[in-house]
């Protein structure tokens, strides 16, 4: 294990300002409930969602925006890809965080190769092989087990919570090897599931848009909600709606309005997911890590929440609003 002493800094690697995005969006007058593209939406009182970021290993400016963030409280959780060559000097630092504002959980992922952990396939390949009964289940027991392993090793303490680098936890086959895996280890103490279903305000633009068609696909062929019922079933608490899909191209005004659109959609118990750093090779959304970093720092967003009526909290304070 890494001994360095921890620190966090916002990603140097970044040089865009943040004050491109108009905060100054509100909700109008309080009301029970508003209309938004097809989503009820409550106005008042407030909306508690978690705040995730994605992929906390992965590299050195990953890791420093995460943790900036955190110290922020503009992020409510860190999931952790155990086998990215950052992720031990990440643990070290995210070990410092306070667990009662920030939950640390794990980014399963079978899709990304690193350094002595070949990936399975591509998600295309998974996707594919899962629905076709294809995949041996034995692979994908023992990748998830050496990830739970080296998150316990470094973190000192179970996971918070667990989800998936391309959403490959709700695959058939994966999500029967993810809920008996979790459900055997941990017991009584089972860690928060994600549940990658998106709002209906999201998918209403359908096949129209490239982030419509996006939010399809995960909702619909990686199978969002037959892994919500069988891990409900089970006793497993997920949250209640996943946002943050989208195609990471985006500006940073074009992300500050997609950001702001999420926040309108939000109901209590949803899940907003957010993948901020820093320019990187062979990061091949770098870019768009900065643009995201840059709107979850900018100093307005405090009072766009507040105008917005909505609170952010760890993952695991919301499962009385989700069970």
């Amino acid at each position: 294990m890494k001994n360095k002493q921890p620190t966090s800094v916002a990603p140097e690697a970044c040089r865009i300002s943040p004050g491109n995005a108009d905060p100054a969006v509100a909700c109008g007058p309080c009301a029970e409930q508003v209309q938004m593209g097809g989503d009820e939406v409550s106005a008042c009182p407030e909306r508690t969602i978690a705040v995730c970021v994605d992929d906390f290993g992965l590299n050195t400016g990953v890791n420093a925006a995460a943790l900036h963030l955190a110290e922020m409280r503009r992020v409510s959780a860190l999931s952790a890809m155990t086998q990215a060559p950052e992720w031990e000097d990440g643990a070290a630092r995210a070990r410092l965080l306070d667990s009662r504002r920030i939950d640390v959980g794990l980014h399963f992922n079978l899709t990304q190769s690193f350094s002595g952990a070949p990936a399975l396939g591509s998600v295309q390949t998974l996707i594919a092989a899962a629905h076709l009964r294809l995949l041996p289940k034995r692979l994908v027991r023992e990748a998830l087990l050496r990830q739970l392993d080296a998150f316990e090793e470094e973190m000192f303490r179970v996971p918070a919570h667990v989800d998936s680098h391309e959403h490959v936890h709700h695959l058939p086959v994966i999500r029967d090897v993810v809920l008996d895996v979790l459900l055997r280890r941990y017991g009584g103490t089972l860690p928060w599931l994600r549940v990658s279903a998106a709002p209906a305000a999201s998918l209403s633009g359908g096949l129209r848009s490239a982030d419509g068609r996006k939010a399809w696909l995960i909702d619909h062929l990686v199978g969002a909600e037959p892994f919500r019922r069988r891990a409900r079933s089970l006793g497993f608490v997920a949250n209640r709606r996943l946002l943050g899909v989208y195609g990471f191209d985006a500006t940073e005004s074009g992300y500050g309005s997609l950001l702001r659109r999420w926040l309108r959609q939000a109901r209590s118990g949803d899940l907003l997911m957010c993948h901020p750093g820093s320019l990187a090779v062979g990061d091949v959304i770098s870019r768009g890590r900065c643009v995201e970093f840059a709107v979850w720092s900018d100093p307005h967003l405090p009072h766009l929440l507040r105008e917005l009526g909505v609170r952010i909290a760890p993952l695991s304070a919301l499962r009385a609003a989700t069970a």
